[in-house]
């Protein structure tokens, strides 16, 4: 325990002699608190775009709910309370919108926020290739990624890792102080994991600093949740963790500073450039996404074939698809202006189309499974996986939205579909219990982040345990 103080003091008397190094690590205190401020701003905008979404729903609310009560003795107050309660005028007038709203941290972690859409409009009609569901089309945006702590601490603080640890060992052995510490014997290797261990307290007390003004920051928009933020801080932790680990296997093999540099560039490149690339490579090759225009073609297509069928086949797979209804069949439900007829098409046509969105929806599902699974031969990777699952801002959680939304559609379509089956308008009071949208947690999330966590420290403590095999040269 005395030599650990010994070495931390000296290695700080050290760090605050060197005006290089202390730029360095401002500058990277600098480029995350930057970081955060990008990501707080572009989750705040996506929160104003809800509220403003909210705010005219509930304007148009209050106007559909004035037309009960609304002055017959006018013609506009005719028309308004004739209006009143029509399924089809509600859902005209004022669609609902599904949000999915950013989670705890998510301006930590914006993932793929800024390009999927977060919200849509739900309708007995639901238009897959609308503007919030069209294909992404910001080649510049996919390729610069997000500016937000994440990027920071995966892609940058590796940086500033190899920055001050690349000549730990080398660097004594330059100023040929290596044969006085080979005085101490058995503890020179303590020495030299002394001296790494002070470098990854400064890295990681940096990253924790930023993360926890990142983390106030972002309660200011999110509530805040401290299961979320100990899992933040314990990732970022194990992270780092690996980063060392592979710093202190690389200095032990004994080459020189700019040798050591090189391989840890090298490391760089490889788990956050190279790797990567390959794996998104076979990823792409093995499940190719078709064009998002085949979901266009396919609505045009069924609607058409749909209505051009005859109108007693069309009314018939109604019934059996809703057999509930079976004791309203008339006569009149062939006739041109028939509501069956109409609930009948839009039911067929949403059948279709939901058939199409789970037939587009299968490829980026089936990336995504695999890419999970590919991440554990990648920290980096793993770890940006780890990141978007807390902040709940990953493709998973994307797709998760996407299939609870395909089902709210259907209990929106189910509810409206009684009423205009039955011929009847909504009451006042069951205007005010419509159905609501409600983004639902994936269960054991947090159980599977920490299994995720715990896997990343036993690659890392596994790098460790190889690197006390090593010996180091004198």
């Amino acid at each position: 325990m005395n030599l650990l103080k010994i070495v931390f003091k000296f290695e700080l008397r050290m760090l605050l002699r060197q005006r290089l190094v202390l730029c360095l690590i401002s500058f990277f205190f600098l480029t995350g608190l930057y970081s955060i401020y990008d990501g707080y701003h572009l989750t705040k905008k996506q929160l104003t775009a809800i509220d403003s979404l909210e705010r005219n729903y509930d304007q148009k609310f209050k106007e559909l709910a004035k037309n009960f009560t609304a002055d017959t003795t006018t013609s506009a107050g005719k028309t308004s309370y004739a209006q009143a309660g029509i399924p089809a005028v509600i859902e005209y007038r004022n669609p609902l919108n599904a949000v999915h709203r950013p989670a705890s941290l998510t301006s930590l972690s914006v993932g793929q926020r800024d390009l999927l859409p977060y919200y849509e409009v739900i309708t007995r009609k639901r238009n897959a290739v609308n503007a919030p569901n069209a294909e992404i089309a910001n080649p510049e945006m996919l390729a610069a990624g997000n500016f937000d702590l994440a990027y920071v601490i995966i892609y940058l603080f590796p940086l500033l890792t190899i920055a001050l640890s690349y000549n730990t060992w080398s660097k004594e052995k330059e100023q040929q102080t290596d044969r006085l510490l080979a005085v101490q014997g058995k503890y020179l290797e303590h020495i030299i994991i002394y001296k790494l261990g002070f470098r990854f307290t400064v890295v990681t007390l940096l990253a924790w600093l930023l993360s926890a003004i990142g983390i106030i920051s972002d309660s200011q928009l999110s509530p805040f949740n401290l299961t979320t933020s100990l899992l933040w801080f314990f990732t970022v932790t194990a992270y780092l963790a690996f980063w060392f680990s592979i710093c202190l296997i690389l200095i032990k093999i004994g080459k020189s500073s700019a040798a050591n540099a090189l391989y840890l560039l090298a490391a760089w490149c490889f788990f956050l450039l190279v790797l990567p690339a390959i794996t998104n490579a076979f990823i792409r090759q093995l499940y190719p996404i078709p064009l998002k225009t085949d979901e266009a073609v396919a609505l045009r297509e069924n609607s058409e074939a749909i209505w051009a069928m005859p109108k007693q086949a069309l009314i018939d797979t109604f019934y059996a698809n809703h057999p509930k209804y079976n004791s309203l069949k008339s006569a009149a439900d062939t006739s041109e202006n028939s509501t069956v007829r109409f609930s009948a098409y839009y039911d067929l046509l949403g059948r279709k189309m939901t058939s199409a969105i789970a037939h587009y929806n299968q490829y980026p599902r089936k990336q995504n499974l695999i890419s999970a699974k590919l991440s554990w031969i990648n920290p980096a990777t793993k770890t940006q996986y780890l990141l978007n699952s807390i902040a709940e801002s990953g493709l998973t959680d994307y797709l998760s939205y996407q299939n609870q939304v395909n089902c709210f559609q259907k209990t929106w379509v189910d509810f409206m579909t009684g009423y205009i089956i039955h011929n009847r308008n909504l009451s006042l009071a069951e205007l005010h219990h419509l159905p609501e949208f409600k983004m639902k947690p994936a269960p054991g999330k947090n159980t599977n982040i920490l299994t995720d966590i715990l896997g990343l420290l036993i690659i890392s403590f596994s790098i460790l345990f190889l690197s006390t095999k090593i010996k180091l040269p004198l």
